[in-house]
């Protein structure tokens, strides 16, 4: 009986020191955000001719436990108000886990739009020198896909790929140059681009100006032939690398989020 438990002590050690192997090869220094950082934005919607303030959002990153093991949750609000939300419901809460060192783990979105309500799970797993992302979706109740990925790299989802991007080091990069990581795109691994558009001046909700580095996320086909803007990110030039500006596309529409206030940030924010 003691022999067996032992054994079955090794087997879990060994896939602990398997887990931590695997995650390492995402592993990257967390230099700019920490967990209470929060921000609030003002919505817009656009839709054809109409362009108008249509609701609120949050982004917040908090400490929680995944797994039993220490790790960020960063999660995005985002809910139509007013006469627009008779116009276009939208209530979305999206959702994910990144270890420590910033590898992802997990990813729940719950997106109410319009008369369409998606949920969709990524779980990942690691071993050895690859990781393992299994994406479950159901839409309007109906079951979609359960698919599951494999890679030899990092795989990043609609979440964590912008935290992903806020880690990159923009003063060694020109405007046009760009880095390339893997994501998921529905039941898909695609290859997304992440363009250093330039440095602008964002003034946000606050009344007050930020410079900017604008990101162009945009996925390719395998064969780098197709390309489609997935959205953009304004983050402040400093050390927060904090979004002021967030571009993305609805399945029908589009969103502006604009920064309205912030609290939690890791260093002073520069502003003018």
């Amino acid at each position: 009986m003691m022999k067996r438990i032992t054994g079955i002590m090794l087997v879990l050690l060994v896939l602990a020191g398997t887990q931590v192997q695997a995650q390492s090869m995402c592993k990257i220094n967390n230099i700019y955000f920490q967990a209470g950082e929060e921000m609030t934005y003002d919505l817009y919607f656009r839709y054809g001719f109409i362009n108008t303030k249509a609701g609120i959002s949050t982004l917040k990153t908090s400490a929680e436990k995944y797994n039993n093991a220490d790790a960020f949750k960063m999660t995005l609000l985002a809910q139509s108000i007013g006469a627009v939300r008779k116009l276009f419901s939208l209530n979305d809460t999206l959702s994910c886990y990144m270890s420590k060192d910033l590898a992802p783990l997990a990813y729940i979105k719950n997106a109410a739009e319009g008369k369409d309500y998606t949920q969709e799970r990524v779980a990942y797993t690691y071993s050895g020198d690859k990781v393992s992302v299994n994406v479950k979706r159901h839409k309007n109740g109906d079951f979609k896909f359960n698919e599951t990925l494999t890679s030899q790299s990092c795989i990043y989802d609609m979440m964590s790929v912008v935290y992903y991007a806020r880690t990159l080091n923009y003063s060694t990069m020109k405007k046009g140059e760009t880095a390339k990581v893997n994501f998921v795109s529905g039941r898909k691994k695609v290859n997304m681009i992440i363009e250093h558009g330039g440095i602008e001046t964002v003034e946000a909700n606050n009344d007050k100006k930020y410079s900017c580095i604008k990101l162009i996320l945009s996925i390719m086909d395998d064969a780098f032939s197709d390309k489609k803007e997935a959205m953009k990110v304004y983050i402040t030039n400093d050390n927060n690398h904090m979004p002021v500006r967030l571009d993305s596309k609805l399945n029908i529409g589009a969103t502006q989020a604009m920064l309205k206030s912030y609290k939690g940030n890791r260093y002073p924010v520069k502003t003018y």
